[in-house]
């Protein structure tokens, strides 16, 4: 799914009359500067994270740490303190400083207000990383550790009943725990990127669960990429 579809679908269609609230502008305003300052955001975040592999592993740790989560489909996540940080991080990264990242995308779209294209750029920014994210949902989630083989194979009956027991419960927390995070994400970009500087000063940290199934930077990029402004 591209980049606008996804965004247009996030919080049952309603994500851009969230923005629009928190920015002082009507939702179709803020769709149409969305649509200059989003796709802009993610060719350079691509282009970027190409040319840079701790940019790149920060991304891939991100994707792998929110692999359940839905970021696009909590409000806060886009609009509040902690998601206006990261997009301005993520500013910062992907065109050298806050000020570069303000015109290249004034000349994306010269219609935005200033003080509008002030609080849509980040907002735009964490979006883009945000639906990252979320279009590489199956790819982190297939990159956890698979369980231990013998229960089913090795036990007969019961213990395959046992196993399928275990696998429910399991599934069901699961499922109660990215319902109670959804508002608390577990990972912001701004602790990613922090966290990634200082371990690899050092010696390196060893990931948390089996590294994203060998991805490249086409890998991540591929659905959100495609037909960037549909």
């Amino acid at each position: 799914m591209s980049l606008m579809s996804m965004l247009d679908q996030a919080q049952g269609g309603r994500l851009f009359t969230v923005v629009a609230r928190s920015v002082d502008l009507d939702e179709a305003q803020t769709r149409k500067a969305m649509t200059k300052l989003c796709p802009a955001i993610a060719e350079r975040l691509h282009t970027r994270a190409a040319q840079d592999d701790e940019l790149f592993q920060s991304l891939l740790d991100l994707i792998s740490d929110n692999g359940a989560a839905s970021p696009l489909d909590d409000a806060d996540s886009l609009t509040g303190i902690e998601a206006v940080s990261d997009g301005n991080a993520i500013l910062d990264d992907v065109f050298g400083s806050r000020s570069a990242a303000m015109a290249a995308l004034r000349s994306a779209d010269p219609s935005i207000p200033e003080r509008e294209l002030a609080k849509l750029a980040p907002i735009s920014a964490t979006a883009v990383v945000a639906a990252l994210e979320q279009s590489n949902r199956p790819l982190a989630l297939a990159s956890e550790p698979a369980p231990a083989a013998g229960a089913a194979s090795g036990q007969g009956v019961f213990g395959a009943l046992v196993a399928a027991i275990i696998a429910g419960i399991v599934a069901a927390l699961k499922r109660k725990l990215t319902a109670s995070t959804r508002r608390r994400r577990s990972t912001s970009y701004s602790r990613t990127r922090t966290q990634r500087r200082t371990t690899s000063a050092g010696r390196s940290r060893a990931p948390a669960r089996r590294r994203t199934a060998n991805a490249s930077v086409e890998d991540i990029f591929k659905d959100i990429l495609g037909n960037l402004g549909k």
